[in-house]
């Protein structure tokens, strides 16, 4: 007899499976699908529409590979100014559109997305340069404007 009646039943269950979505059946936990019944297990995937069109639109800035969950994203930013991570995220956003759902799935199925620390980063490295350049190029441009004004007014 059970020592502990009240022990739930999934404290014997083996850590590294799981139970199908469809079926029921024990799988392992990085099963892409079920042997059984084929279903996809797919439970936090990322789109690779969206993917690639991060990556094509604004990739330069490795949007899209903190999107995937990528630290490595931070090269993009750190040389975004040379236009190769440009050029680089360019063609990885036509790869990521051009890959078939079961590779993309495979690869990028059970990724975890980008923390709220790596979006602060990225927006604090993004954001506010790029606040500081406009404001860098508007102030001497409004300057000369207001005193070109005045000379006017004379």
């Amino acid at each position: 007899m059970d020592s502990n009646i009240y022990s739930t039943p999934e404290a014997n269950v083996e850590k590294d499976t799981v139970f199908c979505r469809e079926c029921g059946e024990k799988i392992a936990k990085t099963a892409v699908s079920c042997p059984q019944c084929s279903a996809t297990q797919n439970l936090g995937g990322k789109s690779k529409v969206a993917a690639g069109l991060l990556a094509i639109f604004i990739g330069g800035f490795g949007i899209h590979r903190f999107y995937l969950g990528q630290w490595w994203g931070i090269f993009y930013l750190l040389f975004f100014w040379t236009w190769i991570p440009g050029i680089i995220s360019l063609v990885e956003g036509i790869v990521f559109l051009c890959t078939s759902e079961q590779s993309w799935t495979k690869k990028y199925g059970n990724t975890k997305g980008a923390s709220a620390l790596v979006l602060v980063l990225v927006s604090v490295l993004v954001i506010i340069p790029v606040i500081g350049i406009v404001a860098a190029i508007a102030l001497p441009a409004y300057q000369d404007y207001v005193h070109r004004a005045e000379m006017l007014q004379q």
